[in-house]
């Protein structure tokens, strides 16, 4: 394990555009060696309630989602680990730190009552592939949240949290529409309040759902007014912004690949709801970049 004394933490958390769902890797792109300045953790060693110790080890593109086995995927994650490993090997003068990652996501979760995300979710760890695995992603992320302060000092090491990334709340249309009007503040203030105070008030980055089209798609009639819940979705992002200064709102279509006038806008692949390759390498080059400018 590297010696110097400060590093930095990636935290991404949320559902299948999270996972990198629908987007597998290359053959070429995958990293099966593990890196030497970016870390994370494995399923193998810390996918467990019951651990008191997290395990780092050298990052690979396989194995590092704590929750939903679906790897080598384009994830955010993946792409961030390739672009800050490739950054340190360049030797360029951004004097990067070293890089941990944590990862927790599972498709099609939402954090209303049905779902894994809920604060109110009975504990419960099955593993596996999507359809399978079943982990009450909240209480499982708190209890890694709250090991790390204990990980970095037996390792002797200063981190900071460069972003914690929420992908998620696509799910959450399908719950009716005044549960989302009478629950949906109250569950997401319990669910960054919660991660805010364990991790010592991180930038929290909540990324807006700009799948229109999708919502669209599943709903031609408006009968089930999924583009209108998606919009109060994206407006409680907005008041936890307002209300919170470590807050803030990521709208991808600030993407290059952002076309205003084809379907899914150029951002997603053929569901129109994950978005391709381009564009999550495009976040991670803009977290990457984001970290780099504001060191200096």
């Amino acid at each position: 394990m590297p010696q110097d004394k400060k590093c930095a933490v990636f935290i991404l958390l949320g559902q299948s555009n999270a996972v990198g769902h629908g987007i597998p890797m290359k053959e070429e792109d995958r990293v099966t060696v593990p890196m030497k300045n970016v870390f994370g953790l494995s399923r193998e060693a810390n996918q467990s309630f019951d651990t008191d110790r997290l395990v780092w080890s050298g990052y690979t593109s396989g194995g590092m989602n704590l929750a939903e086995t679906q790897d080598h995927t384009y994830s955010v994650a993946n792409c961030l680990a390739a672009r800050w490993q490739a950054e340190i090997d360049r030797g360029n003068p951004s004097d990067l730190p070293d890089l941990y990652i944590l990862h927790i996501a599972i498709g099609a979760q939402g954090v209303t009552r049905r779902y894994l995300w809920h604060p109110e979710t009975e504990r419960v760890l099955i593993p596996g592939e999507l359809g399978k695995v079943k982990i009450s992603l909240f209480s499982f992320s708190e209890h890694i949240f709250s090991l790390l302060d204990r990980s970095f000092a037996e390792m002797g090491r200063e981190y900071e949290v460069l972003g914690l990334h929420w992908r998620g709340g696509e799910n959450d249309i399908y719950a009716p529409m005044d549960t989302l009007a009478e629950e949906l503040a109250a569950i997401y203030t319990t669910i960054f309040g919660r991660f805010s105070e364990l991790l010592h008030t991180p930038p929290i980055v909540l990324h807006r759902l700009v799948c229109t089209d999708r919502m669209h798609d599943l709903d031609p009639t408006g009968e089930e007014q999924f583009f209108e819940k998606m919009q109060i979705i994206n407006a409680e992002f907005d008041r936890l912004a307002a209300c919170h200064a470590n807050v803030s709102v990521f709208d991808t279509t600030c993407a290059p690949q952002y076309r205003e006038d084809v379907r899914g806008n150029g951002l997603f692949i053929e569901d129109n709801v994950h978005f391709t390759p381009e564009v999550n390498d495009f976040v991670a080059e803009k977290i990457l970049s984001d970290f780099v400018k504001n060191r200096k």
